[in-house]
């Protein structure tokens, strides 16, 4: 009764049902190594699609940095051209300080007169003749 409880085999009875539990096993392990085998085929089908997934992110990768190096460049030459730019407006600034600081109050009303005179006489002959 001990054995039938804990399910040990009786060694002094010949067992059919051992042959039972050893084909039950053997169908267990065959459909466990099928069920694995199914296993590892969809991993490796997941495997070869992540694969694909990197190389392509990988290609995306590449083609941004290969755009930021461009956008890189072009920012440089900008940054070179408004150094340029600022020195020649600093450049002008001064000159035209320099002509003011010469020029006295009479000499740009005298200025002003002569461009306004000049421009009243090119308006006459654009428009009139």
């Amino acid at each position: 009764m001990h054995r039938e409880l804990m399910r040990l085999p009786n060694s002094h009875q010949p067992d059919k049902s051992n042959d039972y539990y050893d084909r039950d096993n053997d169908d267990f392990i065959a459909s466990e190594s099928d069920r694995q085998m199914l296993l590892i085929k969809q991993q490796d089908e997941e495997l070869d699609e992540l694969s694909a997934s990197v190389q392509r992110i990988g290609n995306v990768g590449l083609t941004i940095h290969e755009e930021l190096s461009a956008q890189e460049k072009i920012i440089d030459e900008l940054g070179t051209d408004m150094e340029s730019t600022s020195n020649r407006l600093d450049f002008v600034q001064k000159k035209v300080a320099m002509v003011m600081k010469k020029a006295s109050a009479k000499g740009q009303i005298m200025m002003i007169l002569f461009l306004l005179v000049l421009f009243i006489i090119l308006f006459i002959l654009v428009f009139f003749t």
